[in-house]
């Protein structure tokens, strides 16, 4: 295992010695010529997929003005464009259908899996250098077949990775390079009810890596093992910071926004920069993933991090694309526009401005004390 330090690109390439030229399944890899840029670096093409750091949006889908259950501030298209590379989800069952709701569909509807998975299919077609990973949480345990449905109706199952042998062991992970080459680029990981016998492309989150504890109220943000074993050398930490609020008689973590600009910040006291350092000094290499709220809070400061544990230089870009969508209606369409690129400042009031609306319907459920937006 390599030491903490995040300046020498050095420390990757020792990791990368480890990872099989095995193609993993890929059969189709002589299809498409060599790739020259992978996730927008040349220099990833030849790292394995467990050799990089990914920047996830927690609860992708979770876009939704003034809502304390809103986590991002841009859709999934959006996302992808400024750099997100892993999308988590969390999918209920509403009327037969799966939806992707934050832990109520009475709280926040943001519509099917198969309308997000077509977002995510049409920018993947546009973008053809690069890989994605996607994790759900399969709230309810839905039969994996009826997730699959929605990758078969789409056309994502055709793009989805499927290993040669179960589980993927940490060496085993093709490169960037081998992925993008075979037209496999989608990677995707389920919490429960995945079988890799019924649907071989939706693979199991706990027997590939693990994660750090979530619904953090401390800055601190502890790397110990909370979901998962320390068998699996690849993980993720979940850094986005909660505040907790009592809403009769029921407390539950909701986004703390006021402290964004620090918690997505590259370095102090709370920084997703000193949690990367800090997890790679207690488990000897760095995150896989990095799951964060309101990534474009800080400027793109998020993807410098994982540019500079990645050992590539980071591109500077503009954040968001100038409109927020608004909150999603109960049957996941949206109902205006805001127009702005952060939310350090204007948030936290339309929080707390919005609160009778954003919580008028939901509030038995609150009051019941089984809400947690997680």
């Amino acid at each position: 295992m390599f030491g903490p330090s995040r300046s020498a690109p050095a420390t990757w390439a020792f990791k990368a010695l480890a990872a099989t030229l095995a193609l993993s399944g890929l059969a189709s890899y002589n299809t498409v010529a060599a790739a020259d840029i992978c996730n927008g670096h040349p220099e990833l093409c030849s790292r394995s997929y467990s050799n990089v750091t990914y920047i996830g949006a927690h609860n992708s889908y979770s876009v939704a003005q003034g809502s304390l259950a809103a986590n991002q501030n841009y859709d999934v298209t959006t996302q992808l464009n400024n750099g997100i590379r892993m999308l988590q989800n969390q999918g209920h069952d509403n009327n037969g259908a799966i939806h992707l709701c934050h832990s109520s569909c009475l709280l926040l509807d943001a519509g099917t899996i198969t309308d997000y998975l077509g977002k995510v299919k049409s920018w993947m077609d546009a973008n053809p250098n690069e890989v994605v990973t996607i994790l759900w949480v399969n709230q309810g345990s839905i039969p994996v077949a009826r997730w699959a449905e929605a990758y078969q109706a789409t056309g994502l199952d055709a793009l989805s990775y499927v290993p040669a042998s179960y589980p993927v062991a940490y060496s085993a992970w093709p490169t960037l390079n081998e992925l993008i080459t075979s037209g496999k680029r989608l990677v995707s990981f389920m919490d429960y009810q995945a079988d890799y016998s019924s649907c071989p492309y939706i693979l199991d989150h706990f027997t590939h890596f693990w994660e750090n504890p979530y619904d953090q109220t401390d800055d601190s943000f502890p790397c110990t093992i909370d979901r998962g074993t320390a068998d699996t050398p690849m993980y993720m930490i979940n850094h986005y910071l909660d505040k907790n609020m009592t809403f009769f008689g029921s407390v539950i973590p909701v986004p703390d926004t006021s402290s964004l600009e620090q918690t997505n910040s590259e370095s102090g006291q709370g920084s997703v920069g000193l949690s990367a350092d800090q997890c790679a000094a207690q488990h000897g290499q760095y995150p896989t993933y990095i799951l964060v709220d309101y990534y474009d809070v800080g400027g793109g400061s998020v993807f410098a991090v994982a540019a500079d544990l990645n050992g590539v230089t980071y591109q500077e870009k503009a954040m968001g694309n100038g409109t927020i969508l608004a909150a999603p209606s109960a049957n996941g369409t949206t109902n205006g526009t805001r127009t702005g690129s952060t939310i350090s400042t204007t948030t936290g009031a339309a929080m707390s401005g919005n609160i009778v609306n954003t919580l008028l319907l939901p509030l038995s459920l609150v009051a019941a004390g089984i809400v947690a937006l997680a």
